[in-house]
């Protein structure tokens, strides 16, 4: 059975077990339920719906199953001649709300502007029925009322169901738009960080290349090494040409940042709410559970998030990555000390070594080893940190660790900061 013949089926069966759910209105075998609004919804919120198969399938089916249960009920087939015109009324709504659909599609209209006519689609099937059941007593005013009722009432129903869909997309929608927004406010950060890493590596090229130049002047003018000073001229113009293909490409990067580098700014708890909820997915994923506990009385607003996300994430993630255990907990507590505002960043990890400590923000040291691959950490994260503030932010960052407890500590000016609320 393939996938339409399936919807066929399932459409059908949801349109005959709502139809069992019904009251009698006018005529004792006139029977009103909610059932036929499941056709025009089906065919509002799925795509390529096939209508009239399943309505004629529904159509069908609904005769069947009271006929199944009446004889249940009395032990007889006699009313399947009173049953059947129940038949003619989804046969009409299903054919009416066909064609109403084809000539939508000529128009390019969305599905809103079939609502008006559902109610005399609604209206004719009803009253076709009724002809059938009643003759000419179909036109007495009082049911020529209630068919009306009825139309508009089930009508307003798919509306209000729409309606409640069309709510429910907008939330998902906007969850989504708020999930890739975060994701992009990670990689936007990281990015920078990356930048600001490679703009601190062109000082180390310049002195190489330097050197190797240099290297070349001391060797130029000795004939036994003639072959070496050519290497080292070779080497410093090879640098150099590294260097011209590195500042283009900070250049390019850099570009691409500028503009949403300089966009609006952020509050400080939204920064810190987006890193928490990334941090526990990467717990997740590497088979930790993470708690991160934000304490921050005063709302603080920064026109430069991308720096701030770069150093808490780094702090985040060297957290969780020290945690031998399966469980990582960090806290960050804020507060005002005279004309600065501190920041307490702490997990409850193993704690870095005493020895280690002195050197833990230089660039290139590492505790993190993989013994297994060889691979080893380039120890640029707590050396940008380090950076960042100091020169960003013109404050400092000091440590205190011991087993089962790290805390680094972020002194930067209150002026750093907008204090909102």
């Amino acid at each position: 059975m393939n996938k339409t013949y399936q919807r066929i089926a399932l459409c059908s069966l949801s349109v005959i077990l709502a139809a069992q759910l019904s009251v009698n209105l006018f005529f004792a075998d006139f029977e009103i339920s909610v059932a036929v609004t499941l056709l025009p919804l089906f065919l509002f919120l799925t795509t390529d719906f096939p209508l009239p198969a399943t309505t004629l399938c529904a159509a069908a089916g609904v005769f069947l199953m009271r006929l199944f249960l009446s004889f249940l009920r009395y032990g007889d087939l006699q009313v399947a001649e009173r049953l059947f015109p129940e038949m003619i009324f989804y046969i009409s709504y299903g054919l009416l709300l066909y064609l109403c659909d084809r000539l939508r599609q000529k128009k390019a209209a969305g599905y809103r502007i079939l609502l008006p006519f559902l109610v005399g689609i609604d209206y004719i099937s009803n009253l076709l029925e009724l002809l059938f059941r009643a003759g000419t007593d179909a036109f007495h005013p009082s049911t020529q009322l209630g068919i009306f009722l009825v139309a508009v009432l089930r009508t307003l129903v798919i509306a209000c169901v729409l309606l409640v869909f069309r709510q429910y997309r907008r939330i998902l929608l906007r969850r989504e738009h708020e999930k890739r927004y975060q994701e992009l406010l990670l990689l936007i950060s990281r990015l920078n960080g990356e930048v600001l890493w490679m703009d601190k590596n062109t000082t180390l090229i310049e002195q190489t290349m330097n050197t190797s130049y240099h290297l070349y002047e001391q060797l130029k003018n000795s004939p036994a090494l003639e072959e070496q000073a050519r290497s080292a001229l070779a080497v410093s113009k090879d640098i150099h040409e590294i260097k011209k293909e590195y500042l283009l490409i900070m250049r390019g990067i850099s570009e691409v940042l500028d503009q949403e580098v300089k966009s609006d700014g952020m509050y400080l708890d939204e920064i810190l709410n987006v890193l928490k909820n990334a941090t526990v997915r990467l717990g997740k994923d590497s088979g930790k559970e993470v708690s991160v506990s934000l304490h921050l009385p005063h709302r603080l607003y920064t026109g430069q998030h991308y720096a701030w996300m770069s150093i808490f994430r780094n702090l985040f993630t060297n957290a969780l990555e020290a945690e031998k255990s399966s469980y990582v907990q960090i806290e960050v507590v804020q507060n005002f000390s005279g004309d600065n505002c501190i920041f307490q960043i702490t997990d409850h990890g193993p704690g870095i070594p005493e020895e280690n400590q002195p050197e833990i923000f230089c660039p290139g040291f590492s505790t993190k080893i993989n013994y297994e691959t060889g691979e080893v950490s380039r120890g640029l994260g707590l050396n940008l940190v380090h950076d960042l503030i100091k020169d960003q932010f013109h404050g400092t960052i000091s440590l205190e660790s011991v087993p089962g407890k790290t805390t680094f500590t972020i002194t930067v000016p209150k002026t750093t900061f907008t204090q909102k609320g």
